[in-house]
């Protein structure tokens, strides 16, 4: 038996019930007055808060405009290209070697200059914003005869740009690029280099300070991977290679006497016989 057991078990009186002191004074409680309700503050907007987003439709945002002054692709850079016929006139005054060449404007003077010229010949496409005749499809090569030269001279006439059309005597030979130009850091300098079709992927060239010497451009075209095409590659005659060297010279002393800042003459034909210029692009 616990220690409560001892004593017997204690009485417990239940909670008595608490009467509401309004109900015992039978006093009803005063209804409590409805706050007012306050206005709502509104502060002014501070400068720093951000400002409200207001809901625009897609109708009414108008179509932003770019200024002729701010156009996406920027300007073509204006070369100063000396015209096709000035300049063949100005490397056949420096003895440099030409192949017979002549411009022609109207279809009345092509009789004369293909009697000149004679057969087979070439034409070409000429204009001031003509720089690469390829890209215009502006170039006839290997024409036999009187009637596809007229043919082939009214094709040029349509291209967009043609001003006048050069007939040429059609070569044959190793096609070589050589060049001129003047840098800011080396004054002027001379450069050789295989052309043809692959002249841009194999990009074989080599490159001297201007003025060069007889010795300099034949250690310049020894250094040419694809010295023995030149040198009678798959049984083919070499180059006149003193005739080679003679004009990589002369080039050298051209672009600095006359101060080009580009000389481009490509291509240049070299065979057995000698070197001839087929194409020549000043910038002065």
């Amino acid at each position: 038996m616990g220690i409560l057991g001892l004593f017997g078990k204690k009485k417990v009186d239940p909670p008595r019930k608490t009467t509401p002191a309004h109900k015992r004074a039978n006093v009803k409680p005063k209804p409590q007055k409805a706050k007012p309700k306050q206005k709502p503050i509104h502060k002014k907007p501070s400068k720093h808060a951000p400002k409200p987003i207001k809901k625009v439709s897609a109708k009414s945002v108008p179509k932003q405009q770019t200024p002729a002054s701010k156009s996406i692709s920027a300007p073509m850079p204006i070369v100063n290209k000396m015209p096709d016929q000035q300049a063949f006139e100005l490397v056949k005054k420096s003895s440099l070697p030409l192949a017979p060449f002549a411009f022609v404007k109207s279809e009345k003077e092509l009789p004369q200059v293909l009697k000149k010229i004679s057969f087979p010949c070439v034409m070409k496409i000429s204009g001031k914003t003509i720089v690469h005749k390829t890209e215009f499809d502006g170039v006839k090569t290997n024409l036999q005869n009187e009637l596809s030269a007229i043919t082939a001279f009214k094709e040029l006439q349509k291209i967009k740009g043609c001003e006048k059309v050069l007939v040429q005597k059609h070569l044959s030979g190793v096609e070589l690029i050589i060049g001129g130009k003047s840098d800011p850091s080396f004054g002027y300098i001379v450069s050789v280099g295989l052309g043809g079709a692959y002249a841009e992927i194999l990009k074989d060239v080599t490159f001297r300070v201007a003025p060069i010497t007889v010795v300099d451009a034949e250690a310049m075209v020894k250094e040419l991977k694809g010295f023995e095409i030149l040198n009678g590659g798959r049984g083919q005659k070499p180059v006149n290679f003193s005739a080679l060297y003679d004009l990589l010279a002369k080039v050298s002393r051209f672009v600095v006497s006359n101060k080009l800042k580009e000389l481009d003459l490509n291509p240049v034909f070299c065979s057995a016989e000698g070197c001839a210029i087929a194409s020549v692009r000043v910038v002065k």
